[in-house]
């Protein structure tokens, strides 16, 4: 199914700045016409018009998670009809439809576009389960819109590119929502521009790379979804075989196929192959998938020629990835749309030499190891180098870790926690060293929980809380090898309880605060752990893990359940992943360390406050 809109006497619209944010301007995904300009649609289905298919103009709602959307179109205007879902419009019998001025907008308000119900010319029964919706863009100044393109096609593949983008603030199509705080509302509204890298809103078709060029996407898969879609789409009777597939996480089946859609895209290793059957049957869109894939999540690769060696990344306030490259050392900034921030050349200077992580303080200076020998360390050792949030170098040479430094954490007083062997070692943001623990960590990662205690995983099988000034407590676990060697991430989630991850055994640990485990003797499998590098917790507390030795994504609840399949969530692009970070809208990032690139799955996770910081771990936005 298609609807058109056609927008007459528009002209050129940018989205301006997003609500609650200050960032760069960037282009609408789409354009609309404006109150008192004629507005013109059709829904079609195929070669097929779709009549009596009600067209809601929804606005985002920013008062809280779960709210209705807001209705757009004037309650009361001649031929405008109310329901509960807020105010619509009739297609009629050729699926055509008009809005003239029957619709207003605040500034700033991002408008999407839903069409519910109707039948398929030819066809007598109406169809509940068609549910279709389209992002138009943010609202300007003017209070309507004005923009260049012509027609708006509402169908199959704008669905499922608006719905993954969405993914993590929506419950259904007609309620779309984030908290009333800044980051929420910039994490909905670079969501909400996330759209525009996936299709062409004037098409309906979606996209080869994005409009930038530097991000690969997934088309034939995109299309393989829309096609699993249009079945339902064009007759109720199909609809039982997709809401079947297509159930919740508690296996409660959907109504529409918006709602299918979205479980689809947050439970992505479910029914795989039962979803591609669907999408044989009608092949309205191509080029689609020839085979059943791995898994149903929807990534974009972003390249960057000057990104050897990705290793571990952070994100700032503002959705903003700061990627080191480990084999050049520089620093790559990406915006939320995947676009390069820091020029061709990347960020360097600063004393990074073989820049290994990278952490984000209250103020969002960027902090980054180096695992090498710098200027001021000692033979073996390493630095910690500061860049403030334009990219300028702070530090001339970066401050000595006096260890080959390793991960670095920053805790509520802004003090640094750097991890490495044999030692790790806690200082002020001006580098001067608070305090030195003999942890005799090889490849640990670092995390502060929300009392400021620091938490490594040393060798020979202990989990080390490290306590300013100076106590180091050791504590026994099975998870990793008892020799060492090896990659051993660490995060804190919303209970404040430690994880961290064997890269030896493809494993998961995790203790409570009291460094009690909570994980099983030899800790929690499955789910396509293979060769485990780096760990994320997301705003559900959800657990992400960049598989290194799989090329592949891991999640596991809170509780240790794995819930991608045995092989993990795969995507073209995807390898040798050592970071992984998850951002405010809800969408998992990992730095490629072979593919100089970083790729983001859509929509699987939980909206997540950024920087990472204690007080904040697991909570949303």
């Amino acid at each position: 199914m298609v609807v058109a809109w056609c927008f007459v006497g528009c002209g050129a619209v940018s989205t301006g700045a997003l609500p609650g944010t200050g960032a760069a301007t960037a282009s609408a995904p789409v354009s609309a016409g404006g109150s008192g300009v004629p507005v013109h649609g059709r829904a079609q289905s195929g070669p097929s018009a779709v009549a009596g298919s009600r067209i809601y103009v929804l606005a985002v709602n920013t008062a809280g998670y779960g709210a209705q959307s807001v209705s757009l179109l004037h309650a009361g205007a001649p031929g405008v009809l109310t329901d509960a879902t807020g105010s619509y419009v009739l297609t009629d019998a050729d699926g055509g439809f008009a809005i003239g001025g029957l619709y207003s907008c605040a500034t700033k308000q991002m408008v999407y576009v839903l069409a519910l119900g109707g039948r398929t010319v030819g066809t007598e029964a109406e169809n509940p389960g068609l549910a279709l919706l389209s992002l138009v863009g943010v609202c300007p100044d003017a209070g309507n819109f004005a923009g260049v393109t012509e027609f708006i096609n509402i169908g199959e593949v704008s669905t499922v590119a608006s719905v993954y983008a969405l993914a993590g603030f929506m419950t259904d199509g007609a309620h779309v929502s984030s908290a009333p705080t800044a980051q929420s509302m910039r994490g909905l509204g670079n969501a909400f521009l996330t759209a525009s890298n996936l299709f062409d809103a004037a098409s309906g078709q979606a996209l080869a790379e994005t409009p930038e060029g530097s991000g690969i996407v997934p088309r034939p898969e995109i299309n393989t979804l829309a096609n699993a879609l249009a079945p339902c789409v064009n007759a109720p009777v199909a609809c039982g075989v997709l809401f079947s597939n297509a159930r919740d996480a508690r296996g409660v089946m959907p109504t529409d196929t918006v709602s299918a859609m979205l479980n689809i895209a947050r439970n992505p290793g479910v029914n795989v192959a039962g979803i591609f059957a669907l999408s044989k049957g009608v092949q309205a869109f191509v080029p689609a998938l020839s085979a059943a894939p791995n898994d149903w999540t929807v990534a974009v690769t972003f390249f960057a020629e000057n990104l050897p060696g990705a290793y571990f990344p952070a994100f700032d306030s503002m959705g903003n990835l700061w990627v080191p490259g480990y084999a050049n050392d520089t620093l790559t900034e990406f915006d939320p749309l995947g676009n390069i921030l820091s020029g061709g050349s990347g960020f360097s200077g600063g004393g990074l030499h073989q820049p290994f992580a990278v952490a984000i303080d209250a103020k969002d200076n960027v902090w980054v190891t180096s695992f090498g020998a710098g200027v001021v360390g000692a033979a073996g050792g390493g630095s910690v180098s500061e860049f403030n949030a334009a990219g300028q170098a702070v530090t001339t040479n970066g401050y000595s870790c006096g260890a080959r430094c390793g991960s670095v954490a920053i805790d509520a007083l802004q003090n640094l926690w750097v991890s490495g062997s044999p030692q790790t070692e806690a200082l002020r943001s001006s580098g001067v060293a608070l305090s030195n623990f003999s942890t005799n960590s090889f490849a640990s990662g670092v995390a502060v929980d929300s009392r400021g205690r620091g938490w490594v995983v040393g060798q020979g099988q202990k989990l080390y809380r490290l306590t300013l000034p100076g106590q180091a407590e050791p504590f026994a676990e099975t998870v990793t090898a008892a020799t060492g060697q090896e990659i051993t991430p660490v995060a804190i989630d919303g209970g404040d309880n430690v994880w961290f991850a064997s890269s030896a055994r493809s494993a998961l640990g995790r203790h409570d605060g009291n460094g009690n485990a909570l994980s099983p003797a030899g800790g929690y499998t499955g789910g396509g752990l293979k060769g485990p590098a780096g760990l994320a917790i997301d705003g559900g507390n959800t657990v992400w893990v960049a598989n290194r030795d799989g090329d592949s994504i891991s999640e596991f609840s809170g509780a240790g359940v794995a819930m991608s399949p045995s092989g993990g969530f795969r995507a073209v692009g995807v390898s040798g992943p050592r970071g992984i970070a998850v951002d405010p809208s809800g969408n998992v990032w990992v730095a490629n360390f072979t593919g100089n690139s970083v790729t983001e799955f859509l929509g699987v996770a939980t909206p997540t406050v950024t920087p990472v910081a204690p007080g904040t771990h697991g909570q949303r936005p």
